[in-house]
């Protein structure tokens, strides 16, 4: 790969290349991170969503903070890389539908304070947002650089605590821009800074607008195909699993740290009352004393699913990375993986089923973004937080290979909360079905408390108590008495298998967070 770099350091670039390198595309992971734990499932997941590491020259630190693809020279597809560092990195070759065996790794811009995402617009330029405020980066001359960054908006103030990160933006539809602020963690020497743990908009005119309070380390903003803003949150303090929810204006996220804030004439909303120390999350939620409480889409069981949930992506490629069109894929930044999410809206409300979808990656995920044929492209860092990946950086993407996995599809709730209804990627065995009777459903809820994330609270076990197959042998029906809203429903399928090849479920694990019963 040919590594270009400016001639002198600085915020405005030249375009000389000065170092020369070879190029390696690393494709499977296997001799990168050893023999999996689970050899069966990790060859699985290889068939059918085979990985391929892009392998950055020593003196290049690729800590991914926003990932995007634009069109580069020529208009061929070009990966945009920000990172802690605050660097822009431009990579030519990767998001090609078969990756270049040579390609080149050009230094972009500079001089970024920590941005923590990325946002390509329609004119060329990108938006990112770093530490104190959204910034625009342009290519003023068309030679694919970025000689100019214009604020777009900022001023939120800042203590120097070190995890008052800033994440985002996505945009809002109408030419405003949602960013999440990070609430600080530890000692604060230099005092409390206002809107930390926001949901934040950026409206065209620069103007900053508080929109949603009680957020904690809301490491994806991203907007859903249809106009809503979601984030993903860290289990941690008042957070007790990682999560998805859903940024409703005027709603609060069950954090008190910043509600101070919302004494401030820039909060229009009502004001949120503060959540009481170890009460269940679903009862606070039934209760009706906390108007403003957001309950998330999805929990994310801690360890199970993750422990640090980071950027997120709808799959919008039309059957061109497999059969979940329309779901969500999110990354993990601990787990180094990727996570899918299959949502519905029962009674105004999103919620939703989550799944394993691909492990064993080469460092933490925290950034996701799609080639124009339709790979998922990883941006991957550990940044000092730790990952089970091996390396502390990297690049990596996945394509489908046409072998489509038998997996849960979908998990949806039966009409009148009878039970949930299954779909699958390809046809079961009817018969395996029968060992759906009496399978063992756990349902559980956390508390929202102080101490750093809750256990799983509210335990409860209730049986399936029978089944119907779908006519067209891609579903069945499963009735469970008992459905609690407020809580998620986990059950292991592991007796299923598939019509053809005997094949147990890649993933059999479902987890369904129920918040409306009936639809």
């Amino acid at each position: 790969m040919v590594i270009q770099r400016p001639a002198a350091a600085g915020l405005f670039l030249g375009a000389r290349p000065v170092v020369a390198a070879s190029a390696v595309f690393l494709s499977t992971a296997a001799a990168a991170f050893g023999e999996p734990q689970d050899g069966s499932r990790r060859a699985r997941e290889e068939a059918a969503y085979p990985v391929t590491s892009f392998e950055m020259p020593a003196d290049v630190h690729l800590e991914i903070g926003g990932l995007a693809v634009v069109r580069g020279p020529g208009r061929a597809a070009r990966v945009v890389c920000v990172t802690r560092r605050g660097e822009v990195w431009g990579i030519d070759g990767f998001a090609q539908k078969e990756p270049q065996s040579a390609a080149s790794i050009t230094l972009l811009a500079e001089g970024l304070h920590e941005p923590l995402g990325l946002l390509p617009e329609s004119d060329g330029s990108l938006l990112t947002a770093c530490r104190g405020e959204l910034v625009r980066l342009i290519d003023e001359d068309g030679d694919g650089k970025y000689e100019t960054q214009l604020t777009v908006g900022g001023g939120w103030p800042l203590s120097g605590n070190y995890h008052e990160y800033n994440f985002g933006p996505a945009p809002g539809g109408d030419g405003s821009y949602w960013i999440t602020t990070n609430k600080p963690f530890g000692a604060q020497p230099f005092g409390k800074a206002d809107w930390r743990g926001y949901a934040m908009r950026i409206l065209p005119s620069g103007e900053v607008k508080p929109m949603c309070a009680g957020l904690r380390s809301p490491a994806g903003v991203e907007t859903s195909p249809w106009g809503e803003v979601f984030y993903t949150d860290n289990q941690g303090e008042w957070c007790g699993a990682s999560k998805l929810s859903l940024l409703v204006p005027g709603s609060y996220h069950g954090h008190p740290h910043g509600l101070p804030s919302t004494e401030d004439s820039t909060w229009t909303f009502p004001k949120p009352k503060a959540l009481p120390d170890g009460q269940y999350y679903s009862t606070l939620a039934a209760s009706g004393d906390y108007p403003a409480l957001q309950m998330p889409s999805v929990w994310f069981p801690y360890d199970k699913m993750g422990r640090s949930p980071a950027g997120f992506v709808w799959d919008q490629t039309k059957g061109k990375f497999g059969p979940f069109a329309g779901q969500l894929f999110v990354a993990d930044q601990y787990e180094a993986a990727v996570f899918r999410v299959d949502l519905e809206r029962v009674r105004g409300h999103w919620q939703g089923a989550c799944f394993r979808f691909r492990e064993g990656l080469g460092c933490g995920v925290i950034r996701l973004a799609w080639t124009p044929d339709g790979a998922l492209l990883l941006g991957e860092t550990d940044r000092g937080w730790g990952s089970k990946g091996s390396l502390t950086e990297g690049l990596e993407r996945l394509d489908w290979s046409g072998q489509v996995p038998f997996e849960i599809h979908t998990m949806r709730l039966l009409p009148g909360g009878a039970g949930f209804a299954l779909r699958f990627t390809t046809p079961a065995d009817a018969e395996s079905f029968d060992s759906l009777d009496g399978l063992d459903v756990l349902s559980y809820t956390y508390s929202a408390t102080e101490r750093y994330g809750s256990p799983e609270q509210d335990n409860q076990t209730v049986q399936i108590t029978g089944h119907k197959a779908h006519e067209d042998g891609l579903g069945v029906d499963i009735m469970v008495p008992g459905l609690r809203e407020g809580y998620v429903h986990e059950i292991t399928f592991a007796g299923i298998q598939a019509k053809e090849g005997a094949l147990g479920l890649l993933h059999p694990a479902a987890y369904y967070t129920l918040q409306r019963l009936t639809k």
